[in-house]
């Protein structure tokens, strides 16, 4: 969640282009580098792709656990669920 926007503003200042932040704009960190651009944007579009993956296996588990294993997972997410162990509501 980190490496994503600084690899964003890296592909930008690699591409010349200007990276603007709240009405600012910030300071190029790197030199103007096409080919550096090129790979920075390979990897932050891997990484965007890498996070929408892991968002979605994060939900299947979750329903997976709820309509196969039909333990109370997601019952014990809600607020006021039903949990079981130490941080059991009554």
């Amino acid at each position: 969640m980190i490496a994503t926007p600084l690899l964003a503003w890296l592909m930008l200042a690699a591409g010349n282009k200007p990276m603007p932040y709240f009405g600012f704009f910030l300071p190029a960190p790197v030199a103007v580098d096409p080919d550096l651009a090129k790979q920075l944007k390979h990897w932050h579009e891997w990484l965007g792709s890498a996070g929408y993956w892991l968002i979605g296996l994060h939900a299947a588990a979750g329903l997976f656990h709820h309509y196969w294993v039909r333990d109370n997972t997601l019952t014990r997410m809600l607020p006021g669920g039903v949990g079981v162990g130490v941080n059991e509501r009554q």
